[in-house]
């Protein structure tokens, strides 16, 4: 199973720092699964107000890395390159422990079900083999705006 590092992630995905939230895809079975992880550090801009002196990632960072992962899994290879997925939907979301900077949180999507430009993920986040996060996300996938100029507002899915 290929690995990507950041730079091979950020041909897939459209994210930039600070928001880019997938460090390295370790295992990745494109339109399956895949396996990766975010470093958690202190000097990240979240932990400056969540919370001084005592920083914890906040559990909306936690979907939004599941949920890129997610993208790299139904965008690379194939009919979906060159489009963005959009989250839309988050069901059964559970946090079960803080994630604080030193943590390498562990993230595990696997496809459930895709249909035309909409589809299904199950999402697992641990920390040292604890489970900390869980989800079933749904998303939609759109045309890449950027393929039709910055002005454009017309989306083709």
């Amino acid at each position: 199973m290929p690995q990507l590092d950041i730079r091979q992630i950020m041909e897939i995905l459209p994210h930039r720092y600070p928001i880019l939230l997938v460090d390295r895809i370790v295992e990745l079975e494109p339109g399956v699964r895949a396996l990766g992880y975010k470093n958690v550090t202190n000097n990240e801009p979240v932990f400056t107000g969540h919370f001084p002196g005592n920083p914890l990632l906040p559990g909306v960072y936690m979907i939004e890395a599941l949920a890129q992962l997610g993208g790299c899994v139904v965008l690379e290879p194939g009919e979906f390159s060159r489009k963005t997925p959009y989250l839309a939907g988050i069901e059964r979301a559970k946090f079960r422990r803080p994630v604080v900077p030193g943590d390498k949180l562990m993230m595990e999507v696997t496809l459930v079900k895709h249909k035309r430009n909409i589809g299904w993920v199950n999402a697992e986040a641990r920390v040292d083999g604890q489970l900390v996060c869980s989800a079933d996300l749904m998303f939609s996938i759109a045309s890449d705006p950027r393929m039709f100029g910055a002005d454009s507002t017309v989306l083709h899915a």
